[in-house]
């Protein structure tokens, strides 16, 4: 109290207030279901939505992983679009910062959404093209100073998406895993920055979305009896010397491994059905079941079909999801 120059009663409100900062505050299952229905990033298809809870969850990291063409910078940009532009449900306009590390983003592509979605829009273009916040990092260092800054940009500009496209492209391009070091590094390099999102996430209560490559693994498959193998009744003959046939297959699923895929909270795999319509797939999710839409690519972004849905609770392992890529060329 002498050295504060403060009173008992004064000195007592000002643990009371040093308490309620440091001290995390508590929620009830209430208040959290509240606060998911009013800050929810709707996708804009209402049984897709309804599934994610009111869509993509602030606070938490969304992954769309998939292989080239399937549509992750499509969805990037239709959710920067979603971001700035009026909404019914939003009490206030956002802005959203765009981090391309793959130099994909397109203004242009921008501009057409906004026109053909929300024609009535079109007059104030330039000002929602100025809500998109650009960063294109091309070196991990690079990447690594902006997520440094990130909370304070986020804050100042009072944004309420931050998109990453695509977060698996620095990380493979320069740290080649081909020892055990790199690979470590190139592990701790990915949680690093999934710590630094979720953080940016959870303290400010923004949608944080990266993109996701894919990879190739090598699948044992059964071993194959073969006929000389075989026993009179059909069963194999133990005095038989024959060798079995074991083959090998490979999947295509989502890159970066089984570490960062426990780092996303939601992970949303986009692969190919056809030369048109491609499929979503919700592979991982606290809330939504194991689920597929399918979906176009437009003038207007993303349009997201009703028919043809799947629903499961069983699920796969989002970490080996087998994800179907393009056969030949879209002509």
């Amino acid at each position: 109290m002498n050295l504060l120059h403060m009173s008992a009663a004064e000195c007592k409100l000002f643990m009371d207030h040093l308490y309620n900062v440091c001290v995390p505050k508590h929620l009830t299952a209430f208040d959290l279901s509240q606060d998911e229905d009013k800050n929810s990033f709707r996708l804009g298809n209402t049984v897709l939505d309804t599934l994610l809870h009111g869509g993509l969850q602030s606070g938490t990291l969304t992954e769309f992983a998939g292989s080239a063409g399937a549509g992750k910078t499509q969805w990037c940009l239709y959710l920067a679009v979603l971001a700035v532009t009026p909404k019914k449900h939003r009490s206030r306009n956002i802005t959203a910062i765009y981090i391309d590390t793959e130099s994909a983003f397109r203004p242009e592509r921008i501009v057409e959404i906004i026109s053909s979605k929300y024609p009535e829009l079109t007059s104030n273009i330039s000002k929602y093209l100025s809500m998109i916040n650009l960063y294109q990092p091309k070196t991990i260092s690079s990447l690594n100073d902006i997520l440094e800054s990130l909370e304070v940009i986020a804050v100042e500009k009072d944004v309420g998406v931050v998109i990453v496209d695509s977060v698996a492209s620095l990380a493979r391009k320069e740290i080649m895993c081909d020892s055990s070091q790199s690979i470590i590094a190139r592990t701790n390099q990915l949680a690093s920055w999934a710590a630094k999102l979720k953080c940016i996430a959870q303290q400010l209560n923004i949608c944080v979305v990266v993109t996701n490559q894919v990879t190739t693994r090598l699948v044992k498959e059964a071993p194959q009896v073969t006929e000389e193998m075989q026993g009179v009744d059909g069963e194999e003959d133990e005095l038989n010397t024959g060798s079995r046939e074991r083959t090998f297959s490979y999947h295509v699923i989502p890159a970066l491994g089984n570490t960062w895929t426990h780092c996303v909270t939601t992970r949303l795999i986009l692969q190919f059905t056809n030369s048109e319509v491609r499929q979503l797939t919700i592979a991982k999710s606290p809330v939504a079941p194991f689920a597929t839409f399918h979906y176009t690519i437009d003038k207007e972004g993303i349009f997201i079909q009703d028919c043809e849905r799947f629903y499961s609770y069983s699920g796969s392992d989002p970490g080996l999801h087998q994800i179907k890529v393009q056969k030949g060329f879209i002509v």
